[in-house]
C-alpha cells in the first residue's frame, strides 16, 4: 500500500508536464500566425499602396508628358514605386489565390503603362475602360487579400 502513493503523485506529474507541454503548443502556433498575419497584411498593403502610387503616376504622365517622351516616362513610373518587388515576395509568402490575383492586377497596370506610352491622352473612353478593368481586377485582388488574412488567424 505504501507504493500507491508515490505512483499518484507520479502519475500526476506527468499529466502536469504533459497538459503543460500541449498548451506552449498551442500558444506558440497562434503566436506563429498572428505573426503570419501581420507579415501577410504589410505585404498586401505595400503592394496595394504600389499599386495606387504607380497608377497615379502613369495618369500623370499621360496628362502632362509631351508624347515624344511619353514612353520613357510611362516605363519609369511603372518602375519607380517597386511594384514588381514587391509582387515576387508576394508569390513567395502568399497562397497561390492571391498571388493570381496579384499577378492579374499587375498585367493590367503593365497594359496601362503601355496605354499611357501611346495613346491621346484626350482618348477619353479608352482610358476609362483601362480604369474600369483595373479597378475592378483590384477589387478582386482586395477581397482574395482579406479572405487570405481572415482565413490565416
Amino acid at each position: 500500500m505504501t507504493w500507491i502513493a508515490p505512483l499518484f503523485a507520479l502519475l500526476g506529474v506527468l499529466l502536469g508536464a504533459g497538459a503543460s507541454a500541449m498548451n506552449d503548443q498551442r500558444r506558440w502556433r497562434r503566436e506563429e500566425r498572428a505573426r503570419i498575419v501581420e507579415q501577410r497584411a504589410a505585404l498586401y498593403t505595400e503592394y496595394l499602396t504600389a499599386l495606387e502610387d504607380t497608377g497615379q503616376e502613369l495618369l500623370t504622365v499621360l496628362r502632362t508628358t509631351p508624347a515624344n517622351e511619353r514612353p520613357a516616362a510611362a516605363e519609369a513610373a511603372f518602375t519607380a514605386h517597386g511594384l514588381g518587388a514587391v509582387r515576387h515576395r508576394i508569390h513567395v509568402l502568399a497562397p497561390a489565390s492571391v498571388s493570381d490575383a496579384a499577378d492579374a492586377v499587375f498585367r493590367a497596370l503593365g497594359d496601362s503603362r503601355s496605354h499611357v506610352a501611346t495613346a491621346d491622352p484626350r482618348d477619353g473612353p479608352a482610358l476609362e475602360t483601362l480604369k474600369a478593368e483595373f479597378g475592378d481586377l483590384r477589387d478582386r485582388l482586395k477581397a482574395v487579400l482579406r479572405e487570405d488574412i481572415a482565413t490565416t488567424r
